[in-house]
């Protein structure tokens, strides 16, 4: 159940990457950093109040370590890395931009084992090899193939990438201590969707743009970027649930595949001249061997 839902978690973030992109081409000026988080928290909190309002069951005992590290969660992947992400999709674009980003299980896993004290079966590690190897030979072909870029604005958008890829494996180890000490998912996603967009709007507050930002938002809302926030929602909702299940080290690793989702819909809707070649359908077929053998090992 663990991976399925890690799994939904990379279509959802593929969909908001492709929408984000969509926008950004309506919104020459704005990344949507704003608006898609605004429309994620309220996405959230609306399966927050459903499952508050028909749920039955307990709701697990107060952990001040927990909510601590749902913060640490939110404000590393729903604010830091997506501003640095939407910043390295404007200027290298989105499959360029996701697969760098897509790095983010390396400092993940380290963390995980190192700090954390998971450990990592020998039939898991050999899936986790399989899905790294295949999405960095694939990440790799398609950073080669994508539209050339101003060169100071590719090493711009490959450094906010990189960047960004960090913030989000601190995040979803952080995620992992949130469960571990409150374990509720869906509450988690909500405190740290809320904090992020409490710092995005504290930091356009300093810049003094807070008031033009919401201006801007609000006057002429972007479909695109709403769209995209409620799809970040629904992928972090499945990230929590994910960990629910099974090791923070194994969702990162399957969460991951979002760059080959994101290419085969940058085909679709961004009209992209690549096309869905024989070498993608291997990448595709290398990572569903490797979360079949995540998903039988122990």
């Amino acid at each position: 159940m663990g991976i399925l839902f890690a799994v939904i978690c990379a279509i959802a973030y593929s969909s908001n990457y492709i929408l984000i992109q969509l926008g950004m081409k309506k919104s020459k000026k704005d990344n949507g950093d704003f608006l898609s988080l605004f429309s994620c928290v309220l996405t959230i909190l609306v399966v927050f109040l459903l499952m508050a309002a028909f749920q039955e069951s307990e709701t697990p005992p107060f952990s001040g370590k927990g909510i601590f590290f749902y913060l640490i969660a939110g404000f590393s992947t729903a604010f830091l890395g997506r501003v640095l992400l939407f910043g390295g999709i404007r200027r290298i674009g989105s499959p360029r931009a996701a697969g760098i980003k897509n790095s983010a299980p390396v400092f993940t896993i380290f963390i995980a084992v190192v700090l954390m004290g998971e450990r990592i079966s020998f039939e898991a590690g050999i899936g986790i090899i399989i899905i790294f190897l295949a999405l960095f030979l694939q990440a790799r072909y398609d950073f080669r193939q994508a539209d050339q870029v101003d060169e100071k604005e590719k090493k711009h958008g490959i450094f906010l990438a990189i960047t960004a890829a960090v913030f989000f494996g601190i995040g979803q180890a952080a995620r992992k201590q949130g469960i571990i000490y409150y374990a509720d998912p869906i509450l988690g996603s909500l405190i740290g969707s809320v904090f992020a967009l409490f710092s995005f709007m504290m930091m356009a507050l300093y810049k003094k743009q807070l008031k033009e930002t919401l201006i801007r938002n609000f006057q002429s809302f972007n479909l695109y970027f709403i769209g995209a926030g409620i799809f970040t929602g629904i992928a972090q909702l499945c990230f929590f649930l994910s960990l629910l299940y099974t090791r923070v080290s194994y969702t990162s690793v399957v969460a991951a595949m979002e760059p080959i989702i994101t290419v085969i819909l940058s085909k679709i809707f961004l009209r992209k001249e690549e096309r869905i070649t024989i070498r993608l359908g291997i990448t595709a077929c290398a990572v569903f061997f490797g979360a079949c053998i995540l998903i039988s090992a122990r």
